[in-house]
């Protein structure tokens, strides 16, 4: 039996009053929670919000080890899919491996999905190419890795919101089966306006891989924002009031479209 998933990382509904919906995509073990202050700044300017739970998260790691990538796929798929007759703006902001179901959105429904907004997108890791290498020794021995990066103080926080602070190392391989075989390949077939907002201080995702999703990426309109901070959400970092600024300025361009 699944385990129980934590109330701050529940997914939201926020009515706007317009035919503007910005879906609201999580992170890798992370939940919705993290985009939930652009969530209510967005709302309260109209645009309605959906903010979904990624199968596998919210709750306890354990849950995360029965989910492929396939999972992920399937469920933003039908998330995006039941709101094409309500709404007739449709934005996808994508939070870190969020950004890369984004992406594939995108591809798949140009003619549907109005833009897309990419934050921290996770293409290389900060020591990918050793990660990479050890990983098949590691999940012989491991049947989880600890999140280094998360300090002890703010554990209890991070795991409130349902984000975890292990993860299973047979997930990781399913992470980087999206990255390799799917958001790599579709780039050159995304043809969607994207804003793409990078820290380059990030000690999770390296600001590499929005460069390279800004150089591949097919998409004529596009914007590439590195900022100078240290938090892999930029959301929460001292900066977000500019970030709030720019991704409602990029959505109200568009829709009048």
């Amino acid at each position: 039996m699944d385990n129980q998933v934590k109330e701050k990382a529940k997914p939201y509904f926020l009515k706007g009053d317009s035919d503007i919906l910005a879906l609201l995509i999580h992170g890798f073990t992370g939940s919705p929670y993290d985009l939930r202050e652009l969530g209510d700044f967005l709302s309260a300017k109209g645009v309605t919000i959906k903010a979904p739970l990624l199968p596998g998260h919210g709750s306890q790691w354990q849950d995360l080890e029965k989910i492929s990538h396939q999972d992920w796929l399937k469920a933003i798929d039908q998330e995006v899919n039941q709101y094409f007759n309500a709404y007739r703006k449709i934005f996808l902001i994508g939070y870190s491996f969020g950004a890369n179901l984004a992406i594939t959105m995108a591809r798949r429904y140009p003619e549907k999905i109005k833009g897309i907004v990419c934050l921290g997108a996770s293409v290389y890791l900060h020591n990918d190419r050793l990660a990479r290498m050890l990983l098949p020794i590691v999940n012989l021995i491991f049947k989880k890795y600890k999140k280094s990066y998360i300090k002890k103080k703010l554990r209890a926080d991070y795991e409130e919101h349902g984000c975890y602070t292990y993860i299973p190392t047979s997930s990781i391989y399913e992470f980087y089966k999206y990255i390799d075989n799917i958001t790599k390949k579709e780039l050159a077939e995304v043809t969607v306006p994207t804003l793409i907002i990078h820290s380059c201080d990030d000690k999770v995702t390296h600001f590499k891989s929005s460069k390279f999703i800004h150089k591949n990426i097919g998409s004529q309109q596009k914007e590439l924002i590195i900022l100078d901070d240290i938090n892999h959400n930029p959301l929460n970092s001292k900066t977000k009031d500019e970030i709030f600024g720019r991704i409602e300025k990029f959505i109200q361009s568009l829709k009048g479209e």
